[in-house]
C-alpha cells in the first residue's frame, strides 16, 4: 500500500470517528480510536525489518504517532469529556493532513 493511500484511508478513519462523538458510544470509540489503521498497515509492510512497525511509520517519524494520543483519547472516552477528546481528534487530523508523505514514495506499494 502507498504511503498516500495509508494517509487517506487513515483520514477517512478518523473523520468517522470525529463524527463518533456528537452520538458517543463509548465502546464503539474505543474499539475505533484504538484500532490499527491503514498507517499501520503501510509500516507493517516496510523494511528494515529490525524497526518495530511504530518506527516505520511516516506518523511516528513525523509527530511521534498514535499511542500516546490514542491513550489520551482513551482517558477521555471514559470521563466522557467529549470536548477534549473532539479537541485531540481534530489535532490529530490536522496532523494527518499535514502528514508529509517522501518524493517518490507517494505512489509505491
Amino acid at each position: 500500500m502507498s504511503w498516500q493511500t495509508a494517509r487517506d484511508e487513515t483520514l477517512v478513519l478518523w473523520r468517522k470517528i470525529r463524527g463518533m462523538i456528537d452520538r458517543p458510544d463509548e465502546i464503539a470509540l474505543l474499539t475505533e480510536v484504538n484500532a490499527i489503521c491503514a498507517l499501520c498497515e503501510a509500516a507493517g509492510e516496510r523494511e528494515p525489518h529490525d524497526l518495530t512497525r511504530c518506527e516505520r511509520c511516516l506518523a511516528f517519524q513525523q509527530f511521534g504517532g498514535c499511542r500516546a494520543i490514542n491513550l489520551e483519547m482513551s482517558e477521555r472516552i471514559v470521563e466522557r469529556n467529549w470536548g477534549s477528546l473532539r479537541a485531540l481528534v481534530d489535532d490529530f487530523i490536522h496532523h494527518l493532513e499535514t502528514l508529509e508523505i517522501p518524493a517518490g514514495q507517494a505512489g509505491e506499494n
